[in-house]
């Protein structure tokens, strides 16, 4: 039995057979979710974008095996989509043949897995992942409108101060400063909190108009302005604009499970948690 690259023709398949596994907490991998169409969207994605690709593995016409690799090879970094499998034993065919496809391209992998995935736990554990943090997955599917509320987002005489902040308060995390600016438009925003000293906090978020679903990505507060409730005036904020100004009918966020005081403001706002997961990270050139 091998591996083979998933082509276009096999997506539906593919996003039946993960959106089936995807639902169970024993098999959750956190970078998908767990609606189909959500799934073939992801996976058409994948298949056009050059840096990327996907494996699968069949037993007579059934799909056994999937794993994917969404792939940054300018960063040297991918975070794995699976594996999803009916048998532990083709883990390791469908990784071998992703090290080897992106083999001298690749320097670092991530995976977010369920904490209840005690296959993707082994897994990690025999391929020299390591446990980076412990992560909360928290959703909002109702809000109560206040009314008008101003809405604060970043002009751009604040870039600078933005950039420097942000890479400040998250020095080492998928998207820089730069990157965000870069990706600001009508969906994907940075909201602002400011006084007479300047910026003192932001929060970005993303929305996926098709799904009709907001996503918090960061919340940073200048260190010497904190505990002042700064973090939840950003967050009242941007939860009022994504359900009233964008018709937002969810909204996600993922806090590490350790950050209580986190945790703590976001339920304040009415999230709830929904999953736990486990980041790992594997750095092949250590």
């Amino acid at each position: 039995m091998k591996a083979e690259i998933l082509d276009h023709a096999n997506l539906m398949q593919a996003s039946e057979f993960i959106a089936e596994m995807n639902a169970l907490p024993e098999c959750h991998i956190g970078y998908l979710g767990t609606s189909q169409n959500d799934i073939f969207q992801s996976l058409e994605e994948m298949n056009h974008d050059a840096e990327s690709a996907a494996f699968i593995v069949r037993e007579g016409d059934a799909l056994a095996g999937f794993l994917g690799i969404d792939a940054d090879l300018y960063k040297g970094t991918a975070e794995l989509w699976g594996p999803f499998v009916q048998k532990k034993e083709l883990m390791r065919i469908l990784w071998e043949k992703a090290l080897h496809y992106f083999e001298g391209k690749l320097d670092t992998y991530y995976l977010f897995a369920d904490t209840s995935n005690q296959a993707a736990a082994e897994f990690a554990s025999k391929n020299g992942f390591r446990l980076q943090s412990a992560q909360t997955y928290m959703e909002l599917k109702e809000h109560s409108s206040n009314g008008l509320r101003k809405v604060s987002l970043l002009p751009i005489q604040r870039h600078r101060e933005f950039i420097h902040l942000h890479d400040t308060v998250f020095p080492h995390t998928y998207y820089s400063g730069k990157e965000i600016i870069e990706k600001m438009n009508a969906d994907q925003k940075v909201y602002t909190s400011d006084d007479a000293d300047g910026l003192n906090g932001y929060l970005y978020a993303e929305y996926n108009r098709e799904e009709k679903e907001g996503s918090i990505e960061f919340i940073g507060v200048n260190p010497s302005k904190r505990k002042i409730g700064i973090g939840l005036n950003l967050l009242e904020m941007a939860v009022h604009d994504l359900f009233v100004n964008s018709g937002a009918e969810s909204i996600k966020l993922c806090a590490g499970t350790a950050n209580g005081k986190a945790l703590s403001i976001y339920k304040k706002a009415g999230f709830t948690v929904e999953r736990s997961l486990n980041f790992y990270k594997l750095d092949i050139r250590e």
